[in-house]
This record gives C-alpha cells, structure tokens and sequence, in this order.
C-alpha cells in the first residue's frame, strides 16, 4: 500500500528547510513506515470493536509480530495485499478465539503442532528477501527465543487462571504456522519453476 502523503510532508519539510535535500529520502522512509504502523494500529482497534475482543487483538498482535519478523512466512506481492492479508489473519485468529471450544486439551494439541511446524521451518524466506546462511542461522535462532518467551508467557498465563491470554497466544502460534507452511509450498513452487527452466 503506498502512502503518498509520507513523500508529501517530506517535500514539505524540505522545502521549508526543516531537514536537507539529502536527508528527504530517509525521513520519508519513517514518515512511510510510522503511517503504515498508524493504519495497521487503527485497523487492529477496529477489528477488536467489531468482535467485542479489543484487548484480544493487542495481544494477539503484540505475539504475532515479534515472532512474525523473525520466523519469516508468506508474503504478499504489494504492500496493499500485505494489509489486507493482515485483516484476514486478525479476523481469522479472532473467530477462533471466540469459536473454537478452547479445552485443555485442543488448546495444548494446537499449539504443539504449531509450535512443532516454527521450529522445523523458521525461518522461511521470501524471494523479495532472500536470506544468507548467517541471516538464516540468527533469524532463526531469534524465532526461536521469542517462541520460547511466548510459551513461558502462555503456560504463566494458564497458572495464573489467564486462559484468554493463552488463547490468544495459542492461536497466534496456529496463524503464523500456516504463514511458515504457505511461504515454505511458495518457496519450492519457485523453486521447480525455476529448475524447469533450466
């Protein structure tokens, strides 16, 4: 999703004087990025208004991205289809968490599953971001340690009698599972095309 408006304030900063010419382009990458973050923040708020489930979609997101930057999974062809995708995984992940019968036992056999699929795949690749063997060896290792602080949070959260907390966490393992599994299929999709071709 391209956001004009970021290249707007920096031609007028510019112009005003308040930053340099050579200085433009990186303010007006932040300006691009701290918008997409305001659009994304409004967009979760909205979504929790709708489902009643506000703070279940803050923590929903507050595990989802850490992990998310690290472990890698499907990405979508522009930024737009980026953030529509991200409504789909907060509309999904929220259903569940209101849906789904969360008993001990699926909410543990959930997660083992998921968290079973991040440790084998972590991290996926995209091809507009490609990952050298050290890139793989620390993003992996980093997904890896936020997957093991969010289990320790989640099983705290279940001693503490906090089983939405949980719930949320448990379905976020799920969602970014699927991201992984959709990412690593596109990957080797690639991959044949490519071989086929040569």
């Amino acid at each position: 999703m391209k956001i004009d408006l970021s290249g707007k304030i920096a031609e007028s900063l510019t112009n005003s004087g308040i930053i340099t010419t050579e200085d433009k382009e990186l303010y007006e990458y932040g300006l691009h990025h701290g918008l997409l973050m305001i659009i994304n923040l409004l967009t979760t708020v909205v979504i929790g208004l709708l489902f009643k489930m506000v703070w279940q979609s803050f923590v929903f997101m507050l595990a989802y991205i850490p992990l998310r930057t690290y472990a890698g999974g499907y990405h979508a062809k522009t930024q737009f289809r980026c953030y529509l995708l991200s409504i789909v995984i907060m509309l999904a992940a929220l259903f569940g968490i209101k849906q789904i019968p969360w008993t001990s036992s699926i909410g543990i056999g959930l997660t083992l599953c998921a968290v079973g699929i991040i440790l084998y795949l972590s991290p996926v690749e995209d091809k507009n971001k490609p990952l050298n063997q050290v890139e793989v060896k620390v993003y992996g290792n980093r997904a890896r340690l936020i997957l093991f602080i969010e289990i320790v949070v989640m099983l705290v959260m279940i001693v503490l009698k906090q089983q939405q907390v949980a719930y949320c966490i448990a379905a976020e393992f799920v969602a970014l599972s699927i991201m992984l599994i959709l990412g690593f299929m596109k990957n080797r999709k690639i991959e044949k095309r490519i071989h086929f071709i040569r």
